[in-house]
């Protein structure tokens, strides 16, 4: 069936005239007429009444509106649909994220992605959790991979817990301990990544009411780990930093326990680019977690 007459019918029921529906679809009353006459004849009956101030439905015409109108909705959901899926599957895809996470989590989850979707190119920048929160509220990334972001309007996808650990020279007088006591932070020389600003870090000195003695910062989590082994300080983060790395330092959960949720944060996931809403979709899928609703 020409989905051109079932336009030019429904438009003409909904105008009441043929001059109004030209004018909607861009062709002349006479235009629409013959194409709504093509109908009825394919038909075999009449759809419309012609008046001389305009057109109304026949009893056929009234039964069969619905069905025309249902079959272009359709017609248009198929449009739709194609072109999200045409977008779906080429695009780029910029993921703000802590090192710790780029480095143990997303290597695989990339890889199997590019592989689905080799047309859709993926772009890590790794940072702190206040540089995250700057390139997703300004739209420089599309999501993150981090603790949760400040704002709360956010879609929120956790997935992991990781627990804090000090990190201890191996000489340290708490380094034969099981665990390391948080309120010694008070009187330690304190080695901060992320130049100082590891959010994560000074949320947890806060909650203890510690103000932590900075001798020193860093870019790097590799480098203040290095530091530590050299005796300079101890180090507070997040276990996921260390994992993998050999060092000379001593790694030991924090008393009393303390652990960052990590998650996937999306500004808006209803209205994120198909390219997006994909690797959001199959991410969730490889984590094993539910998208909220």
């Amino acid at each position: 069936m020409d989905i051109l007459k079932c336009k030019a019918f429904v438009t003409s029921v909904d105008e009441g005239s043929f001059t109004a529906a030209g004018r909607i679809m861009g062709y002349t009353p006479s235009g629409i007429s013959q194409l709504v006459s093509a109908m009825e004849a394919e038909f075999g009956f009449a759809l419309l009444v012609r008046k001389s101030n305009g057109v109304v439905p026949t009893r056929q015409g009234e039964y069969i509106y619905p069905l025309i109108q249902e079959y272009i909705d359709k017609e248009t959901a198929i449009y739709q649909a194609a072109t999200e899926l045409s977008g779906m599957y080429k695009g780029n895809v910029m993921i703000a994220t802590y090192a710790s996470t780029a480095a143990h989590t997303l290597p695989a989850i990339i890889k199997d992605f590019t592989d689905m979707h080799p047309s859709i190119n993926i772009q890590i920048e790794e940072g702190t959790k206040n540089r995250i929160e700057k390139m997703v509220s300004a739209g420089k990334a599309d999501l993150s991979f981090s603790t949760r972001l400040s704002n709360q309007s956010y879609t929120w996808i956790p997935f992991a817990k990781d627990r804090m650990v000090a990190v201890l020279p191996k000489d340290h007088p708490d380094a034969g301990r099981d665990a390391y006591p948080i309120k010694n932070c008070r009187k330690e020389n304190l080695i901060m990544p992320s130049e100082g600003d590891d959010a994560d870090v000074r949320a947890l000195m806060k909650e203890h009411g510690i103000v932590p003695n900075i001798r020193l910062t860093t870019l790097e989590n590799f480098t203040a780990i290095n530091m530590v082994e050299k005796g300079l300080g101890i180090g507070i983060m997040n276990e996921g930093i260390t994992r993998y790395w050999q060092t000379g330092t001593v790694i030991l959960p924090l008393d009393p326990p303390s652990e960052i949720e990590i998650g996937i944060t999306v500004p808006n996931l209803e209205t994120a680019a198909p390219a997006v809403k994909e690797f959001v979709s199959f991410a969730a899928s490889v984590l094993n977690v539910k998208i909220p609703d």
